[in-house]
């Protein structure tokens, strides 16, 4: 038998004969010892017991886990449960979460990243076909970023039963060309038919000495079809996002590059065009476009270059999308 000592090194069993009740309660709380090798203090762990092994988890640990246990199972339900109790054993003892809940249905939480985005692409592809001009465009990308903004999933991913609680939403997006902004989110949206920022028709731009001459042309560019005036934007766009410091040291996780043309591949599909032949009253006719021979096409490619070195330097996990027309966005692979 070993000898067995205190905290502090003093015996308390000599190593023959039965444990003393004194010895007993400290072998049975952990806190007899024995020296090893090295001389140093070890628990003693009686020959037919095993060692407890120590928790994984701590209780605070356990209370976030079941939080979001029970947010997630509240999420998911549906009708007819006024009240749901979650109970989780542990070594401290038995954690019990209750949920209640309405017995009328919920409230659709909010559009998540995919849904907003697809929700932008729609609205601008449409609303580009009734004859919108460049300026009119420029308002119509901000009023919609307002729009979808507020109408954004909550953070937490919880349910919003009251749409005028203080629930905090998904964060917003970042918007090129836009304002600029100290805040960086995990989504970039380049709307490469807009002016750039350093276009000379926005207000925020120098003109320089020849301010009337500048001001005329700026008006005309205002006031230009934006489908039509749009392409020549894109390039420039384009080299302006890949130069963004937020975009180079790859604080953006997610990427969405729209191009708002209707790609059309044969003669008939660009003859009806030409001749009005739209079943859509009002429809602005297009320049032809072919998807695989596009006007950007090498800005394109060095943008979609500029992706891939982020993404193989700074952030493995990011991702492009890129939204032509009413299409089904296309993920690129970097």
């Amino acid at each position: 038998m070993a000898i067995l000592l205190d905290e502090q090194g003093t015996e308390i069993y000599a190593g023959r004969g039965k444990y003393s009740r004194h010895a007993r309660t400290m072998i049975e709380q952990r806190k007899a010892y024995v020296r090893n090798d090295e001389g140093d203090l070890s628990v003693y762990v009686p020959p037919n017991q095993t060692p407890e092994s120590q928790r994984a988890s701590t209780l605070q640990e356990d209370a976030r886990s079941l939080k979001r246990d029970a947010q997630e199972l509240g999420q998911q339900l549906g009708l007819g449960l006024d009240e749901i109790e979650i109970r989780r054993e542990t070594p401290e003892g038995v954690l019990v979460a209750h949920l209640k809940q309405l017995m009328t249905p919920a409230v659709v939480a909010g559009l998540d990243s995919e849904q907003a985005a697809k929700l932008m692409q729609t609205i601008s592809y449409w609303m580009l076909r009734q004859h919108l001009t460049v300026f009119e465009h420029d308002e119509l990308v901000r009023n919609l970023h307002q729009l979808i903004n507020s109408m954004r999933v909550p953070s937490n991913g919880a349910a919003l039963l009251n749409r005028d609680n203080d629930a905090v939403r998904e964060s917003a997006v970042n918007v090129l060309p836009g304002a600029p902004t100290s805040s960086v989110y995990n989504e970039l949206w380049v709307h490469a038919f807009l002016p750039p920022n350093g276009h000379q028709c926005r207000p925020s731009v120098s003109r320089g000495d020849d301010r009337e001459s500048n001001m005329h042309n700026d008006g005309r560019v205002w006031n230009e079809p934006a489908l039509l005036e749009g392409p020549e934007f894109v390039c420039q766009n384009l080299d302006a996002a890949s130069n963004l410091a937020s975009f180079r040291q790859g604080r953006h996780g997610v990427i969405r590059l729209y191009l708002p043309y209707n790609p059309r591949t044969s003669y008939s599909q660009e003859n009806d065009m030409l001749h009005g032949n739209f079943r859509d009253r009002g429809h602005l006719p297009e320049f032809h476009i072919n998807p695989e021979c596009e006007p950007w096409e090498h800005c394109l490619q060095r943008f979609i270059d500029a992706c891939a070195f982020v993404k193989n330097n700074e952030r493995s996990d990011l991702r492009l999308f890129i939204h032509r027309g009413a299409e089904t966005p296309q993920e690129v692979i970097l």
